[in-house]
């Protein structure tokens, strides 16, 4: 044996145990970063908002970023964007703009705030032939020496799919269960959902729906596709926005393995899978949902782009753009992310990139503004009715014009609210939480604040900063949006969700990394079992073998397994026990449900009259439970008058349905009519819901 073979072993054994050291001090130190999270969530959630409490957080996340700071989960950069040049590019700029041109020119067919056949085969032809000319020429222009090599088939049915189907399984099962019942009542909002999506059903293809202060289109066309498979109804609603919320859990998925790896996706997909916040964005039925979704294919496809410098990613992106901005109102802050992110590439070694993605943004910018352009072309027409809800909005923040605007102290307020929200309180509505609940679950709220910390120290590596950037910028919308005082809110927050959970990731996957780090420092296999077993026929031995190596692999996947159990108890508590219950109007109990059931067991829809006493129902919602055409005749009343409607439509017999504390209206029908008979209805609890009165002349 030579004197460097001999030398060898003897220079790898200080090495490893060197790192065997710093491994189990950092493991340590996770232990002791757990227990200050564990102290000051447990403050979080009695709302002692004091210094030990913010002192105990801020001490996890410093002890967090020594422990595991340098373990770098970032996905290393292609190699075009190594070297900063791109790997393909369109060899002729003016068949890419006649696409887009063709793209535009259908929108001149789009007058009158709606989508017509012949404009409509023109914008999106144009833009799928540009997004298919970006693909096919990178294809043909790939120099042949990096021309991928063939390579053995690819395996599919792998334990990573494995998982994430798994995810999407749990996912489902959380957003579907019970679907039918939570939440019961439509609210306030989805009958103008249901009518708008109607009126699609009925030829009115509108590119802005101008009811309830204006809301873009791109759900209720969603909504009117799955008609083809049922009925319109307030389940289809439901059913619709839920199955954008399983969708939206493999999409977090590629967004975390392009960010970071396939690690970090399936932690975040299973942290989105059993998250209450999405589940109760997903079930209700409302538009909001498809913004963590657009959210997520934006981030994905940008960082992609900006990653391979491939200028189809680039085109992706900006149809995410495009898109997005027809989901949601705040879905206009996730460029607004992008273009902070960009800033802070400037400021690392990524400077000579810019060369590479100048082309690729133009590109991005003029593909988003072509996606965008029917609903852009309606808002430059009508800027009035498309700003309506906005502006509303800001009058409300600002107030009377002879009071000052919001203070700096203010804003500053409504910040710590905001950041508060994932870790203390959020929004008191009890239609969309347990009031005051915060919005995320005990486990994700404990893994935040040590993986935003981990993404803040790590900001100039990788997408670290695209991912802060797009963290914060997304929760303005909230911030600038609220009242004095005010709650968070869950719908203007969403676009959050996505990049609040890979930050929740990255901690869970630290820790399996540093365990494995820790596993690679031991021989692979060094500890034997022996099981004896036995029988009446014969007796044999079998000897499993099982290393450090495994076993510390196999506890890292036992911890985050553990970790995601948790949170889906903890979700499931939350949503099928504690949101039941304060959902309106009691406890899941619907009035407007109940009163069209009242309705139907009765038969005679033309003889039901309802009494409209303030606040206590929508009467937008009976007609979509009783799924009433737009032409029906209204049923809800305001008074009763002698000679008027409804006692004037009264012939023989009817049915009339007040409040409890309508005496009034009570005592009028008994005068009315010689044969009434009156019968209470109670809610959960006991307490008395509405009054069902028969009358006969």
């Amino acid at each position: 044996m030579s004197r460097d073979e001999a030398s060898t072993p003897i220079r790898c054994r200080p090495a490893a145990s060197v790192t065997r050291v710093r491994a189990s001090w950092s493991l340590l130190l996770a232990v002791v970063c757990l227990a200050l999270a564990v102290f000051a969530q447990g403050r979080f959630d009695q709302r002692l908002l004091n210094a030990s409490s913010y002192l105990a957080c801020g001490a996890a996340a410093v002890l967090f970023v020594v422990a595991f700071g340098g373990i770098a989960q970032e996905r290393e950069p292609s190699s075009a964007e190594a070297s900063g040049q791109p790997t393909a590019t369109p060899r002729v700029w003016g068949v890419l703009l006649a696409f887009l041109a063709v793209s535009l020119l259908g929108c001149l067919d789009f007058g009158g705030n709606e989508y017509r056949k012949v404009g409509l085969i023109l914008w999106l032809g144009g833009l799928l032939l540009a997004l298919g000319w970006l693909y096919l020429n990178e294809r043909l222009s790939r120099p042949a020496a990096v021309q991928p090599r063939p390579q053995a088939r690819r395996k599919w049915f792998t334990p990573t799919l494995v998982l994430l189907l798994a995810a999407v399984a749990v996912g489902a099962w959380l957003r579907l269960y019970q679907l039918d019942i939570i939440p019961a009542d439509i609210g306030w909002d989805l009958p103008y959902n249901y009518t708008d999506v109607l009126s699609i059903l009925r030829g009115q293809h509108n590119i802005f729906f101008t009811a309830n202060m204006g809301r873009e289109g791109l759900f209720f066309y969603w909504v009117a596709f799955l008609t083809r498979f049922g009925e319109l109804s307030h389940f289809l609603l439901k059913l619709s926005s839920a199955l954008i919320g399983i969708a939206t859990i493999p999409v977090l998925y590629w967004t975390g393995r392009e960010l970071f790896s396939p690690a970090v996706g399936l932690a975040a997909a299973w942290l989105l899978a059993v998250n209450h916040w999405h589940i109760v964005l997903s079930r209700p039925g409302f538009r909001v949902i498809l913004l963590p979704l657009f959210v997520l294919l934006f981030l994905w496809s940008v960082a992609r782009a900006l990653r391979r410098g491939r200028w189809f990613d680039f085109g992706l992106a900006g149809v995410a753009i495009g898109l997005g901005m027809q989901t949601y109102t705040p879905f206009f802050f996730a460029p607004v992310a992008l273009a902070i992110a960009l800033v802070l590439y400037l400021l690392t070694e990524r400077r000579a990139c810019w060369r590479q993605w100048v082309g690729g943004l133009v590109l991005m910018a003029l593909v988003a503004l072509v996606t965008f352009a029917p609903l852009g072309r309606y808002a430059l027409e009508n800027r009035a009715a498309y700003l309506k809800r906005i502006g509303l909005q800001l009058e409300l923040v600002q107030g009377e014009r002879n009071t000052p605007r919001v203070t700096t102290p203010l804003l500053l307020e409504n910040v710590r609210t905001s950041l508060l929200m994932f870790n203390v309180y959020g929004d008191s509505n009890a239609r969309f939480n347990v009031p005051g609940f915060r919005h995320l679950g005990q486990i994700s709220a404990l893994l935040l604040v040590p993986g935003l910390a981990y993404a803040l120290w790590r900001w100039r590596k990788g997408s670290n900063a695209l991912l802060l950037a797009f963290f914060l910028v997304l929760i303005a919308p909230m911030t600038l949006a609220m009242l004095p005082h005010e709650m968070p809110n869950v719908f203007r927050a969403a676009g959050t969700i996505g990049p609040a959970l890979l930050l929740c990731a990255l901690t869970l996957t630290a820790v399996d990394a540093q365990l494995r780090i820790l596993g690679s420092t031991y021989p692979a296999w060094d500890l034997r079992l022996r099981l004896q077993a036995a029988s009446a026929q014969r007796e044999g031995a079998v000897e499993w073998l099982v290393g450090r190596r495994g076993a510390l692999a196999l506890a890292g996947v036992a911890i985050v397994g553990l970790f995601l159990l948790a949170e889906f108890r903890d979700t499931r508590q939350f949503y099928f026990h504690d949101f039941k219950n304060v959902l309106p109007d009691s406890q899941n109990v619907s009035i407007a449900r109940e009163f069209a059931r009242q309705i139907e067991a009765y038969g005679d829809r033309s003889s039901v009259y309802v009494k409209g006493w303030p606040y206590w129902f929508d009467g937008r919602a009976l007609r979509t439970y009783l799924q009433m055409a737009p032409e029906e005749q209204e049923r809800v009343f305001i008074d009763l008058i002698d000679g008027q409607w409804p006692l004037s439509d009264v012939r023989q017999r009817a049915l009339f349905i007040l409040h409890p504390e309508d005496v009034a209206g009570l005592s009028r029908l008994r005068q009315e009519f010689p044969h009434v008979v009156s019968i209470v209805h109670y809610l959960p609890g006991g307490v008395p819901g509405y009054v069902t009165v028969f009358v006969e002349r």
